[in-house]
């Protein structure tokens, strides 16, 4: 039986009545889950990222894919310029060796035409029908091969297409250095002069 505390006497001090230890807590409800182990806490909610920083992340990204893109392109274009160049060069070169090539083997057999036509003419200058139509078909193989007759013109003299062998006694001031007939036809190939026009010049006695 539990004796009851004294009770304080007249005059005494107060004493503080001290409370009864508190009843310890219960004990947690069992798992509904057993073996499952404790049921994780919900997470908690983080906020959702900025919608103006993704839009511009992503335009920074297209950007540099575009520059990227646009030096690959310069790159590429620059190195077709160069490609081409090289090949027109090359283009060039192997015309230019060809030509050379072509001018020594073929250009002696077509001064040797050159000088068959010169005897052929002079036989179809005595009226030689049949002369006079070969000339024609050797002239045309000459220029088939870029070998081709220097025009007979009448003017001055020019040394760089003729080539004066003999004179005639001009008749009048102004037809000094002047043409006065062409004894023997020229020929040139492309633009290089193969045999000179042989002419006679008017000069003043």
């Amino acid at each position: 039986m539990t004796t009851p505390p004294p009770l304080p006497q007249p005059g005494a001090p107060s004493v503080p009545h001290l409370a009864e230890p508190m009843a310890p807590p219960p004990d947690p409800p069992p798992d509904p889950r057993p073996g499952l182990g404790p049921v994780p806490a919900p997470p908690a909610t983080a906020p959702g990222p900025d919608p103006f920083a993704v839009v511009a992340d992503a335009v920074d990204g297209m950007r540099d894919e575009l520059a990227a893109l646009g030096d690959q392109f310069r790159r590429r274009l620059l190195n077709d310029r160069e490609t081409r160049r090289s090949l027109d060069g090359l283009l060039t070169e192997l015309d230019q060796a060809r030509r050379a090539a072509e001018g020594r083997i073929v250009q002696p057999l077509l001064y040797d035409l050159v000088l068959l036509v010169d005897r052929v003419e002079r036989q179809a200058a005595q009226g030689d029908a049949f002369a006079g139509s070969v000339a024609a078909e050797l002239l045309g193989v000459l220029e088939k091969y870029s070998m081709t007759r220097i025009p007979v013109t009448r003017g001055p003299f020019n040394p760089d297409l003729q080539e004066a062998v003999g004179t005639v006694t001009a008749l009048s001031p102004k037809q000094n250095g002047q043409v006065a007939e062409v004894v023997r036809h020229g020929y040139r190939m492309d633009e290089r002069i193969v045999r000179p026009q042989q002419v006679r010049v008017h000069t003043e006695r």
